[in-house]
C-alpha cells in the first residue's frame, strides 16, 4: 500500500517482522507438542521424531530470545 509522504503511518503502531517471526515460533512450538502427542498415539515414529525436532528447535529459539543473546 502506498502512502503520501505527509501521511505516513506511525512506526511504533506497525507490526514488525520480528513480532511475526516470534509469533510463528510460538505457534510452531505448540503445534509440535500436539503433533508429538499425536505421533505417540498413532504409533507413527516419523511424526514423533519430526515434531519433537520442531519442539526442540522452537524451544531453543525461544530460549535464545529469552536470554537476550540474539
Amino acid at each position: 500500500m502506498r502512502y503520501r509522504l505527509d501521511n505516513m503511518p506511525l512506526a511504533e503502531s506497525m507490526v514488525t517482522t520480528e513480532d511475526v517471526h516470534l509469533f510463528t515460533v510460538i505457534i510452531s512450538f505448540f503445534i509440535g507438542i500436539f503433533l508429538t502427542w499425536l505421533g505417540f498415539q498413532g504409533r507413527q515414529i516419523w511424526l514423533t521424531v519430526w515434531s519433537a525436532g520442531l519442539v526442540a528447535a522452537s524451544g531453543a529459539y525461544l530460549g535464545f530470545i529469552a536470554w537476550g543473546t540474539h
